[in-house]
């Protein structure tokens, strides 16, 4: 699912002048490390967590509704221009480029919508920050 999340915001947003590179993390240690190396403009997508439901079939089968988290993050990397303030307004024309490619889009073997569920900044480095967002949608596990 994450391979059809990452080239749906290739194609989103890469055509804009705004965005730089669109690249995936393993974890959130590897998601820090590399925001402290990427250009400006770049957005790094990662897998969160995973939360299963109940198995559904009673009569045979097997069907569990799992919910899907992945986290996006936006870096921005100015050196001399941006003080906090204007780091924040910079961030919400990014934030507003991936919320419109993610919510309401459900992905490739995916049974809902992303959706929202929130989001932080935090400085990586000097001159290097980050915000991202945790989104949500769900897929089915089936068996024999």
């Amino acid at each position: 699912m994450l391979a059809g999340i990452h080239d749906h915001l290739r194609e989103v947003l890469m055509p804009t002048e705004r965005w730089d590179a669109i690249e995936v993390a393993e974890d959130i240690d590897a998601m820090a490390a590399r925001a402290g190396q990427v250009n400006d403009g770049s957005l790094i997508l990662m897998p969160w967590r995973e939360r299963a439901g109940a198995q559904q079939l009673a009569t045979g089968g097997f069907r569990q509704r799992v919910e899907v988290q992945f986290a996006t993050g936006i870096v921005i990397r100015e050196y001399d221009t941006f003080m906090g303030g204007e780091r924040a307004l910079r961030f919400d024309a990014l934030k507003a480029d991936v919320e419109q490619a993610l919510a309401g889009w459900e992905p490739p073997g995916g049974i809902e919508p992303c959706e929202l569920i929130g989001g932080e900044s935090s400085p990586v480095t000097k001159g290097v920050s980050i915000f991202v967002q945790t989104w949500a949608t769900a897929r089915f596990l089936t068996g024999v």
